[in-house]
């Protein structure tokens, strides 16, 4: 097992499954939105519920929210509509779409050896066009980060340094709460899976290597 690291920057969007008139964003990326990305980044289209549903399976994520950013709001206006029904409704809606400015994410992904590898050179070389949540939120940086030898991506996360919250498939060091978002993909087209999620904070630095650092 590989940990494989990424980071983006920018404008972001990862907004949860609704049909609500204000479509808002979550304060830390969703894991439907990381396999999107990485799917994205290989060429699984989304028609390829199958091969999408293989990914997510193969994978553990862990996020790390470096910097939140500040939020803000947009004005859309949608034609012919998804009702939370599922039916395609007729007509123009308006709906209120959330964003994040100046966010910041490291993000962690485990899996074997052979589909880090795959999932490195896919992120170098991406098949598609690679956003942050919508397609108004293009990549600012560079997606590669480096890859670890490292089994849990929560630990990963801690182990590259970065700083901030830490919301990850797996427990990790410095557990702090648990959360259920429904995120997860199915093997059904548009059909989401609760999932837990384990959040871990900040290391807290033992008095003699706060010393060190000062000396």
């Amino acid at each position: 097992m590989k940990t494989l690291i990424l980071k983006t920057e920018g404008l972001s969007a990862y907004g949860l499954q609704t049909f609500d008139v204000h479509r808002r964003a979550n304060h830390f990326p969703t894991r439907s939105a990381i396999i999107g990305l990485l799917a994205a980044a290989v060429g699984i289209t989304r028609k390829e519920q199958g091969r999408l549903f293989e990914l997510s399976e193969s994978v553990q994520v862990a996020v790390q929210v470096n910097n939140a950013g500040e939020k803000i709001m947009d004005y859309h206006t949608v034609q012919n509509f998804r009702s939370p029904q599922g039916k395609i409704q007729k007509g123009v809606k308006p709906t209120y779409r959330e964003y994040w400015c100046d966010s910041e994410y490291t993000f962690a992904i485990t899996a074997s050896e052979q589909l880090i590898k795959q999932l490195t050179y896919a992120v170098k070389a991406p098949q598609f066009t690679l956003f942050q949540g919508r397609k108004s939120c293009p990549l600012t940086r560079p997606l590669f980060e480096t890859v670890m030898d490292q089994t849990n991506p929560s630990t990963a996360l801690k182990e590259h340094g970065e700083n901030g919250q830490i919301f990850s498939d797996i427990q990790g060091e410095n557990h702090v709460a648990t959360l259920q978002v429904r995120d997860k993909l199915t093997s059904i087209f548009r059909k989401y899976a609760m999932r837990t999620v384990f959040v871990s904070g900040q290391m807290i630095k033992k008095d003699q290597e706060v010393l060190n650092e000062l000396t």
